[in-house]
């Protein structure tokens, strides 16, 4: 399904239908996602399974993705990996989200349309980090220690001696 991803779909139908919907999403098409990246590749893929459950349309997201972020502590390139699996309840609107079990997500799509691209989307943002840092035991360019002298700069050692002086 080319494209397919981006064109709101009839949620109603699609779970009735018991629809499945194999997907290959260009991260930098992804409007609320595409400022967060390091740098503009990579693809989230996956499946979109639309079910019928105690009278909402539901669906079982899949995502795969290697998010390209940046490492705050060092600046460099880093990939964060998702593998997210969600089961999202599609409702009309916030008195129908309100009545929702607690075991699904919730999407608000206005006359029940909603495209698989914006499902992914919220599940890719959702899943990332508030602060992108290298995993603990991954190369971080911050943890490396100046080699030209082998000492590690304290720049605030001497605050606390020039804080005692102060009158």
């Amino acid at each position: 399904m080319p494209d397919g991803w981006s064109r709101p779909l009839d949620a109603e139908r699609l779970a009735d239908g018991r629809t499945d919907i194999d997907f290959a999403i260009p991260l930098r098409e992804l409007s609320r996602l595409a400022p967060q990246l390091a740098r503009g590749e990579g693809m989230a893929r996956g499946r979109a399974s639309f079910v019928r459950e105690r009278t909402l349309a539901v669906v079982d997201l899949a995502v795969d993705a290697s998010v390209p972020l940046t490492c705050q502590r060092c600046l460099q390139p880093m990939e964060w990996a998702v593998a997210s699996r969600a089961r999202v309840a599609i409702v009309n609107d916030a008195t129908a989200a309100d009545r929702v079990a607690p075991e699904f997500e919730t999407v608000i799509a206005p006359g029940g349309r909603i495209s698989v691209g914006e499902l992914v989307e919220e599940e890719l943002l959702l899943a990332l980090p508030i602060i992108a840092l290298h995993p603990e035991g991954e190369a971080c360019g911050a943890q490396a220690v100046d080699e030209s002298d082998g000492k590690t700069q304290k720049p605030f050692a001497e605050l606390a001696a020039l804080l005692k002086r102060s009158p």
